[in-house]
């Protein structure tokens, strides 16, 4: 395993990877002026055994009014990271995850997620009508509270290479004494395997055959509401053991014919079992906001028009898969209205 980390093709591979979507940045296009030199000394370093990992870019970043701590790589070591995950944590936990579990998962994702419970809610609907109930389970401040030892004996089992075992445990010392960081893509692969006893547990022990998971966010689908508060329990016990903490406030269950929310998208059942999904009122009421800030953006010169119809072009593609035809249609017409007759000149911005 460690002596594929030290191949140059994988690693020129890893930092190929690395550079689509931010060849923009000075410090990527430095690594790339020289970048077989700078391969040859990675690979060096780790055939010597003297790799280290430089300090991270700290910053924070507020998504939606909450405030996130990142913990960003330089260039040269999210090469390293991209050649481990890619050529081995990747492989090695992919084949324990179970089919339900969507997050940064190549292949899936949210939109993955999201198919799979409609799946599961029409299979539900077969089996049992619409008399049923769900648990949502979120756990609070998630990377933050990954326990490194609880953490290292699970790669233990997995990893069958002391050097890659020793390489793994000093990236994961560099977080500190808890938790990881986000920011790295080591980070979401352990974000993606941590709960996988919690996975294993409800869909092998308990026999629960509409359960996903998406990192964080879980949800878990029965006839019986004693079921789900039994199931509960015994997962809080398993996330005791894990560190994990799990979010009071966002924990519940719900009765099916309530509907519910999970990734941004509300659930509910229509006549004759028909699911339907409608877009959460925040990601409207944000785009429309957004639309509003983009014309001043625009009108001072900041942004071109073309940009914005970019951006609306595909927020819209992604919101006209939902139930949101009168929302769409709202919001279409309040994007011509904003921008009817701005045109974009190269030299200043007028109105027609």
């Amino acid at each position: 395993m460690y002596e594929k980390l030290t191949d140059l093709n994988v690693l020129h591979e890893a930092y190929m990877q690395c550079k689509k979507g931010v060849e923009w940045k000075e410090s990527v296009q430095r690594y790339g002026m020289n970048e077989l030199i700078n391969i040859a000394e990675l690979s060096e370093r780790l055939k010597s055994r003297t790799y280290r990992q430089k300090p991270f870019y700290e910053f924070d970043i507020n998504e939606r009014g909450k405030r996130r701590h990142i913990k960003s790589l330089h260039i040269s070591d999210r090469v390293l990271q991209r050649a481990l995950c890619d050529n081995i944590l990747a492989p090695l936990t992919r084949k324990y995850l179970i089919y339900d579990n969507g997050a940064s998962v190549k292949g899936k994702g949210i939109e993955f997620t999201r198919k799979r419970l409609q799946a599961h809610l029409e299979k539900f609907y077969r089996r049992y009508g619409r008399n049923g109930y769900v648990l949502q389970i979120d756990f609070s401040k998630y990377f933050d509270n990954i326990d490194h030892k609880e953490l290292l004996r699970m790669f233990g089992k997995l990893i069958d290479d002391a050097d890659v075992m020793r390489l793994f445990t000093e990236l994961i010392e560099t977080f500190g004494d808890k938790g990881v960081g986000i920011g790295s893509q080591i980070s979401q692969i352990i974000g993606i395997y941590y709960p996988t006893e919690i996975d294993n547990f409800c869909k092998i022990v308990k026999g629960c055959k509409y359960y996903g998971r998406y990192m964080d966010d879980t949800y878990v689908i029965h006839q019986s509401k004693e079921f789900l508060r039994g199931l509960l329990v015994e997962i809080e016990r398993l996330c005791e053991k894990l560190g994990i903490i799990i979010n009071r406030k966002k924990t519940q269950i719900i009765k099916l014919t309530q509907g519910f929310i999970f990734l941004k998208i509300r659930y509910a059942y229509g006549k004759r079992g028909r699911i339907i999904k409608i877009p959460c009122r925040k990601s409207i009421t944000r785009e429309r906001r957004k639309l509003r800030k983009f014309r001043s953006l625009v009108l001072t010169g900041r942004m071109k028009p073309e940009e914005v119809r970019d951006q609306y072009k595909s927020w819209r593609g992604n919101i006209i898969r939902y139930n949101a035809y009168k929302s769409v249609r709202t919001t279409d017409a309040l994007y011509k209205t904003l921008f009817r007759g701005i045109k974009w000149n190269a030299v200043t911005l007028r109105l027609a």
